[in-house]
């Protein structure tokens, strides 16, 4: 873990950064995992993010893994991105990830 960077900011720090750059795609944003429940062991921390857009396209998909390598090894956590177009999101709001994030998580829109 970095010590300039408290890890309980890095899903904030990732909200921000996504929404500044595609917050008119996006529909959801929601943060979960263990860095964000704190319960981070000591040994390995991780954020899952499920994002949700209305005009999932390569490139924005490919800015937003980015960001999260970006975010991750700055606060020193490991982020997983998941990207889902708005109609596969609400074709499977019973899947079991979908569930656990929305569930465990923190959403950010």
């Amino acid at each position: 873990m970095s010590d300039s960077a408290p890890e309980g900011s890095a899903a904030d720090a990732f909200a921000d950064r996504a929404q500044a750059a595609h917050g008119d795609s996006i529909r959801r944003l929601v943060v979960f995992g263990d860095a964000v429940r704190g319960d981070d062991r000591g040994v390995h921390t991780s954020v899952e993010v499920l994002l949700v857009l209305e005009d999932a396209t390569e490139d924005i998909e490919r800015e937003l893994e980015a960001l999260g390598e970006t975010v991750g090894l700055e606060h020193g956590v490991v982020f997983s991105v998941h990207i889902l177009p708005v109609d596969r999101f609400e074709s499977q709001t019973d899947h079991p990830f979908i569930r656990t994030a929305l569930e465990e998580g923190t959403s950010y829109v």
